[in-house]
């Protein structure tokens, strides 16, 4: 073992385990359909988060952080579809989104579209 430095400064060597940790869970990915988007969208994504699209609703997106980068608490997720200013959304829960007949997505978006 090296020696410590006399300010006490040093590194421990340590074995670490990175996962990844992740807001939509295979299970509402799969019962939904999502699909992950190859699409560019106008927003900044955080460095972990996923970006899916919705089926059957065209440029309806369920992203893992909001339009600025930041991370969606635990449990939701950021709904982004284009309004008549560009993109814009909203938060909701991984399991209101879970639950949500495709209808359901359809009135939020158009409720919220003006944005």
């Amino acid at each position: 073992m090296a020696p410590r430095p006399a300010n006490g400064n040093y590194l421990k060597h340590s074995t670490m385990t990175i996962t990844e940790d992740y807001n939509i869970d295979e299970e509402t990915i799969s019962k939904i359909g999502l699909r992950l988007s190859g699409e560019h969208i106008n927003a900044q994504i955080a460095p972990t988060a996923r970006v899916f699209e919705y089926p059957e609703l065209e440029k309806v997106f369920i992203m893992e952080s909001d339009l600025y980068g930041n991370p969606m608490p635990k449990d939701s997720c950021f709904l982004a579809f284009y309004g008549h200013h560009g993109l814009i959304g909203k938060p909701i829960k991984v399991e209101t989104l879970k639950n949500a007949t495709v209808e359901d997505i359809k009135k939020i978006v158009i409720s919220n579209e003006e944005g």
